[in-house]
């Protein structure tokens, strides 16, 4: 009985205050709004993301000194720190790439024709044998090149999944901050599939995959009639298919689950906040409205980190892939040159590199849209979850 009065007086005296305590601190201000942000940003556990800060600081705020800086101001103005920045990005790594395209297919070229000279020797024999000769220079020089485009493809895709692994419990974190214990369940296990069994089939089956089909599309131009040209074929069909399913399989999933769980996410929320506005009177508003406000800050943080993963995995995949497509440009120019003069195995060796070169990039473009579609999954289940959208 006596609990039972005290919970009662209680509740009168925060009745009584609550008129006086509203007036005097209003409506949550710019200021409040701007503390509260910058007090969540401060918790959050962005260990090893600071390696990243210079790849986007210039895209965002080129005076920032950490990465939490960087998740403030998305947080704050969502945006860039101009339009152009990631133009003037873009377009210097084009410049850089033009120019070692323009080097690299004069240089393939050259080795090419020179296998035309060939042709001024009269002796059968020793035309084939100076013809082969002569071949090795192109062999070697776009077996080397491949094999970079090879090393880059790989990086690129360990990349992303190191990015997936250090952002991973940052955003289920952060799930869970709004309430969003569905999407929470749901987010870090997709990202652990992501990064655990996705990307490592891709690592471990895609890429040597296609890497052989590229050594036996050189070992095929060294070779008299294309003696291994439907070798190379199955293996480039093998890896469409590879990559196919497993980006069809996870894009697939993705969609479906995060749809699901973010509306159900929606509805918990929602009924919490109803029970407390409705059950407790007088101060169940207040507490329901701050609550509100808090939401609508982690809200603004979650997009910031999700925004900040995204360019993070702009920066780091954009050069990658401009080179892998820059040399599947550089095969296919160096093809169209050499084949009206130089020997014909010439041409169907940059032919067949560029095709193999165009797996590799696919490997890359694909590991890192799966990527970005989780992270945008990620947002907007936050944006379901907190009833703002």
């Amino acid at each position: 009985m006596r609990a039972r009065l005290f919970v009662v007086f209680a509740a009168v005296l925060v009745a009584a205050a609550l008129p006086f305590s509203a007036a005097a601190e209003g409506a949550p201000g710019d200021d409040d709004v701007a503390d509260e942000l910058k007090r969540q940003t401060d918790e959050l556990e962005l260990d090893g993301w600071d390696e990243y800060l210079d790849r986007i600081a210039s895209l965002v705020d080129p005076s920032a000194a950490s990465m939490k800086e960087i998740v403030l101001r998305l947080s704050e103005e969502g945006g860039l720190s101009g339009p152009g920045a990631v133009v003037e990005m873009g377009g210097k790594v084009l410049r850089e790439e033009a120019k070692r395209t323009a080097a690299a297919a004069a240089a393939l070229a050259a080795a090419a024709l020179v296998t035309s000279f060939a042709g001024l020797v009269s002796d059968e024999g020793m035309k084939r044998l100076l013809s082969t000769l002569l071949l090795t220079a192109a062999v070697t020089l776009t077996a080397g090149m491949y094999l970079d485009f090879a090393k880059t493809a790989a990086d690129s895709v360990g990349e992303a999944e190191r990015i997936a692994e250090k952002a991973a419990p940052v955003m289920s974190a952060l799930l869970v901050s709004l309430g969003a214990e569905s999407s929470a369940g749901l987010f870090r296990p997709l990202m652990v599939f992501l990064s655990d069994s996705v990307i490592a089939v891709i690592e471990k089956a895609e890429l040597p995959l296609v890497l052989a089909g590229g050594v036996f599309a050189i070992v095929d131009a060294l070779t008299d009639g294309a003696a291994l040209s439907k070798t190379v074929r199955l293996i480039a069909r093998l890896s469409k298919w590879l990559l196919g399913l497993v980006s069809v399989f996870y894009f697939g999933m993705t969609a479906v689950q995060g749809l699901t769980v973010a509306t159900r996410d929606g509805v918990s929320l929602r009924t919490a906040k109803y029970a407390i506005d409705k059950l407790v009177p007088v101060v169940g508003g207040m507490v329901s409205g701050t609550v509100d406000s808090v939401m609508g800050c982690a809200l603004l943080v979650k997009n910031g980190v999700g925004l900040a993963v995204i360019l993070i995995l702009l920066a780091v995949l954009f050069r990658p892939l401009v080179k892998l497509a820059a040399g599947i440009f550089v095969f296919r120019l160096a093809a169209a040159i050499s084949e009206p003069a130089a020997d014909p195995r010439a041409a169907r060796l940059f032919s067949n590199a560029a095709e193999m070169t165009e797996h590799l990039f696919a490997c890359a473009a694909v590991t890192g849209t799966m990527l970005a579609l989780t992270v945008l999954v990620f947002i907007a289940s936050g944006g379901v979850t907190a009833g703002l959208w």
